[in-house]
């Protein structure tokens, strides 16, 4: 078994690990909020709650183990990259019609990832079954991460926070476009 490998199983067992209790705190403040009136505190709690399960689906589709043999449903595609919409700052479009290999919605995750950390400021991602759009008038476009991209080439040391960088440029060829307001990521 390669690291890789290895490192997709641990990210599966994490996600797995999580979902449990991420739902048991969910259940607890629907009840709260079934038993007391409404208030700022609650919100926010059952706010962060709903944000932490949506990127726990989205760290499952992007850093989980992808078996060739498994299929990943459009549903469950929109529903694992809605982490990205949940804060507001970023509207997200998906436009995927039909279920698609597991590596490949895993590679889609990853490019959904890569196109989030380029809306800094916030804007808009669109999602088709082989394309990945970020569009917004300002992108920080961090040429440590882009360039390798745009050029088809690998990573070189990434950080804990651009890991999804590294993992989308090992995981296949890529059509990377760049400009001011707008990148492609064909996968």
């Amino acid at each position: 078994m390669s690291d890789s490998e290895l490192s997709a199983l641990i990210g599966s067992r994490l996600c797995h690990d999580l979902v449990s209790p991420l739902g048991a705190i969910g259940n607890g403040v629907e009840l709260l909020q079934m038993m007391q009136p409404p208030s700022a505190e609650l919100d926010l709690v059952s706010d962060a709650v709903k944000m932490a399960q949506a990127r726990v689906r989205l760290f499952r589709l992007a850093f989980g183990s992808a078996s060739a043999d498994q299929m990943v449903t459009a549903a469950e595609l929109v529903n694992g990259l809605s982490a990205l919409d949940s804060g507001g700052r970023i509207a997200l479009t998906c436009d995927v019609s039909a279920s698609v290999p597991r590596p490949a919605a895993r590679r889609l995750a990853l490019a959904a990832m890569c196109a989030e950390t380029a809306l800094a400021w916030g804007g808009k991602i669109t999602l088709s079954d082989d394309i990945v759009t970020a569009e917004a008038e300002r992108l920080k476009l961090d040429a440590e991460l882009w360039q390798p991209m745009v050029a088809g080439a690998q990573i070189t040391a990434p950080s804990s926070a651009n890991v999804h960088f590294a993992l989308l440029a090992a995981s296949g060829p890529l059509r990377v476009l760049t400009s001011e307001t707008e990148v492609q990521i064909g996968i």
